[in-house]
């Protein structure tokens, strides 16, 4: 019983330190989040995806290897409030890149990593990427996840490999992250442009 209040007591001292410390301070409202921070909320997400699929992958040994954060980092673009993580072996090509977006391509496998933020006026651009897939042949499949997500892969008439996810943002405008890779590649990035894919989130 003695225990019990000793606890009791112990609880109670800590928690009016507590409120007296947090007295006196003022938090920023509305501040935009710097490219540091997003990047930060983008490794604390690919830790949880990671944290579920080892979990999972725990029930099976045939499951797919879990993305490696080892060998990844985040691209953070702040002006368009989006993350994605990226093998950190994908050179980014400046050149072809804006602030809307980056392009990142690995020498070794010849695949390519595009994410970018488009307009979509009126769900223009939306409509005119998913009827592209739609006719890009029958080794392509897409479907929407919700109404705000639409995912596709599959190979294209020129036998090259793509794998692509669409999230549209609550002001109309979408993100687009798409993959695309030679088919003898298919081994080595199948399941990894699906992991990549999975990181993309909107902030």
């Amino acid at each position: 019983m003695k225990q019990i209040h000793t606890l009791l007591s112990v609880s109670t001292a800590l928690s009016a330190a507590l409120l007296l410390s947090s007295c006196g301070k003022q938090e920023a409202v509305g501040d935009v989040p710097s490219s540091e921070e997003l990047a930060q909320q983008a490794d604390a997400a690919s830790k949880a995806i990671r944290d579920e699929e080892a979990a999972a992958n725990a029930e099976g040994a045939e499951a797919e290897p879990v993305l490696d954060s080892a060998a990844m980092t985040s691209y953070a673009n702040a002006l368009r409030g989006f993350t994605i993580m990226v093998p950190k072996n994908w050179a980014a090509d400046e050149e072809a890149s804006d602030d809307n977006g980056r392009i990142f391509k690995d020498a070794e496998s010849q695949a390519s990593l595009t994410a970018g933020w488009i307009e979509n006026r009126e769900d223009a651009d939306l409509a005119a990427a998913v009827k592209a897939l739609e006719d890009a042949g029958e080794g392509m499949s897409g479907d929407y996840v919700n109404e705000n997500e639409y995912r596709a892969s599959g190979t294209l008439s020129q036998g090259n490999k793509t794998a692509q996810r669409i999230l549209r943002k609550p002001d109309g405008t979408m993100i687009k992250a798409e993959i695309n890779y030679p088919a003898d590649s298919a081994d080595k990035i199948d399941g990894l442009s699906e992991q990549i894919l999975d990181s993309l989130a909107l902030q």
